[in-house]
């Protein structure tokens, strides 16, 4: 314990008796401990009695607010007891606690996902709706003659002698073995089922790759001269013209030159030829070898780029189409077979190479005109020499306005101009095709250094090898797959506003006959007619389609609706009341911010809001003279006027009107 000490002095005694001189003396300081605990209860016993006692004044603003306030008023009633008072104000929290649990809630259970699907009760016309992008994959994916001369170009170069190129530039091998990279890209014989089988085919031509050494350093950059004049055009020349295979275009019953409607697109199978499809200059941010081989006019492009394709199509303002060319994109104004697309396509038997299948059909997919042409992956084989009709059924998805008003990531689709995570670095739109391609290409790239030439990337990239293809690519992609599509590109969300395609293919044997009149538009009466071709209907089956549509769950009006009532229900808060209260409010602030203002006009104390704090909450609530923290002031004596004695006293009330002393 710890303890306190003093002295106390005492008389001092001659030699001849004993006396004590000092004597120390311990105290214990329990009784000092004591008295402080006493004071300090004592002081919580005043502040305890000043909040008994505390009656808030019904003339003070926050008092005269709170009776406006259902819940409050309670605890802001004259004469009620304090801890009456504390019971209505811990009723009122709790009460604004289970009004914010049931809102939360409710949000989470019927809110949790903000879109809803919902089908339309009123059908749309098919006319309304875009036609789908066709694209055609020739048996053959380049021509067997520019294969030839691309070998002939590097035994040349390798013997010294001058290779000149169309325009009159010098081909170098540099320049020759990268054509051989690009064309290695898409005649890869190992795609066929024979040759994953392990089954030995006999092609007219597999890869370059095979029999000589191609360098591994060659890159995607158009800009570069090499690139740019000799590359590209020899590219260009070996792929199948489309204009050739494809005869006897109709639209709508009309007739169309099929170089108009079919375009050159070089994909992962080679030559395509693609109708109502976007171009790659136009969807594409970087311009790469791939997108320079289409075969779109500047015009088109530009149509295409100004082209709404995230359109809602239930309010589309329809475009007619001209002699010279169709709309874009394209729709079918009324439905069935004669008003559909419908084309011939002539089998090319002597001059192909790039086998990708080992039947002797042609590939035909159906795509988004937004998406790039993925024949590869969703064509589907179509046999020579039979009327085909492949009738398509439309699946649309709408979408509302309000909608797009939701934050991208609980709203669980994208709209094509939209950014942040939906922004595309190599497309200009999103889809989610495109996204997906980007993904891919991103992945590919980071792990193999390299890409393929029909992938979107950056100019400049490096092109792969046929080894790297084989290995690094088909490796990556297939680890992709297996892993799932939502789990390694997880940003690639469904599209807001989409068109889904569902097809039917059927078809009949021609007979001879008149497999020989459809050939006259080729070859004429006196050519040659050992070619077989295949008549082609593309078209929508049904005249009109229930659409579904995406909307917001709840709209503003339903979500203040689900609020407002809430609060209402627990607490009796309504509209009026909170008007009430901020009326109350604006007119108690302009009552003393002109009281304020007068007095200061009359020299008073100048303008300045305070807050009063009540006298049971202040600090200096403390009566015990132990606890006053102040310093001791000396009492400075009164001076008064000192009157004779002559002089009466002062009445207080002298100065008045009819005052007798």
């Amino acid at each position: 314990m710890d303890v306190e000490g003093g002295i106390d002095m005492r008389a001092a005694q001659d030699d001849e008796g004993s006396r004590e001189v000092c004597r120390y003396i311990q105290r214990s300081s329990y009784p000092r401990l004591v008295d402080i605990i006493k004071r300090r209860w004592r002081n919580l016993r005043i502040r305890w009695g000043n909040l008994m006692k505390f009656q808030p004044s019904q003339e003070n603003a926050c008092v005269r607010i709170l009776h406006k306030v259902p819940g409050l008023k309670q605890s802001a009633q004259a004469g009620l007891h304090v801890l009456a008072r504390a019971f209505w104000l811990l009723v009122f929290v709790l009460c604004v606690g289970i009004v914010f649990y049931i809102i939360r809630e409710g949000i989470r259970r019927t809110m949790g996902h903000p879109l809803t699907v919902t089908f339309e009760t009123e059908e749309i016309n098919i006319g309304d709706a875009k036609f789908p992008q066709v694209g055609i994959g020739p048996n053959g994916g380049f021509k067997l003659s520019s294969i030839n001369d691309a070998m002939r170009k590097l035994h040349q170069l390798g013997m010294g002698i001058e290779v000149l190129a169309n325009d009159g530039s010098a081909w170098t091998q540099n320049d020759v073995e990268e054509a051989m990279k690009v064309i290695d890209h898409t005649c890869d014989g190992d795609a066929t089922y024979a040759s994953k089988n392990g089954i030995k085919i006999q092609d007219e031509h597999t890869s370059f790759a095979r029999h000589i050494n191609v360098h591994e350093t060659h890159v995607d950059n158009v800009s570069y001269e090499g690139v740019k004049q000799r590359i590209i055009p020899f590219i260009r020349e070996g792929m199948t013209n489309c204009a050739e295979i494809i005869k006897g275009c109709l639209l709508n019953g009309q007739s169309y030159d099929c170089s108009v409607l079919f375009k050159q697109h070089y994909s992962a199978w080679g030559s395509t030829c693609v109708f109502n499809g976007i171009p790659g200059k136009a969807t594409r941010r970087h311009s790469t070898i791939q997108s320079e081989l289409g075969g779109s006019t500047n015009e088109e492009v530009e149509q295409w780029k100004q082209a709404d394709l995230d359109e809602d199509v239930a309010n589309v303002n329809k475009k007619s189409d001209t002699t010279e060319r169709p709309a874009v994109p394209w729709r079918q104004m009324a439905p069935g077979k004669l008003s559909g697309l419908a084309f011939s396509i002539r089998e090319e038997l002597d001059n192909k190479a790039c086998i990708h299948s080992d039947g002797t059909g042609f590939t035909l997919g159906i795509n988004n005109p937004r998406d790039e042409m993925q024949v590869e992956q969703f064509g589907v084989t179509l046999p020579y020499g039979r009327e085909i009709d492949v009738a398509i059924y439309p699946e649309v998805l709408l979408a509302e306005k309000d909608a797009k008003d939701i934050e991208l990531d609980r709203r669980g689709c994208y709209f094509s101009d939209d950014e942040g995570d939906a922004h595309l670095e190599f497309y200009r739109k999103y889809s989610r095709q495109n996204c997906l391609e980007e993904c891919f290409a991103k992945a590919v790239y980071a792990k193999c250094e390299c890409a393929k030439v029909s992938s979107p990337g950056p100019r400049g990239r490096t092109l792969c090898s046929l080894k790297q293809l084989n290995l690094c690519v088909l490796e990556e992609e297939e680890k992709m797959h297996n892993q799932g599509l939502k789990r390694v590109c997880p940003k690639c969300l469904p599209n807001c506003r989409d068109i889904k395609y569902r097809t039917s293919v059927t078809s009949s044997q021609m007979t001879e006959r008149r497999m020989n009149d459809y050939k006259d538009m080729y070859d004429g009466p006196m050519g040659d007619k050992k070619f077989t071709i295949s008549v082609v209907n593309v078209f929508f089956m049904v005249d009109s389609v229930h659409p579904t549509r995406r909307s917001a769950r709840y709209s503003t009006f339903e979500e203040v609706g689900l609020v407002g009532g809430t609060v209402s229900m627990i607490t009796g808060l309504t509209l009026l009341d909170v008007i009430e209260v901020l009326v109350l409010i604006a007119v108690i602030a302009v009552a003393r911010y002109k009281v304020w203002n007068n007095l200061r006009n009359m020299g008073g104390p100048s303008f300045n809001w305070t807050m009063r704090i009540f006298k049971f909450l202040r600090r200096n609530n403390r009566v015990a003279p132990e606890e006053i923290e102040m310093d001791t002031v000396q009492p400075r004596p009164v001076e008064r006027p000192q009157r004779s004695a002559l002089e009466r006293p002062f009445h207080p009330y002298e100065n008045f009107p009819g005052f007798i002393p």
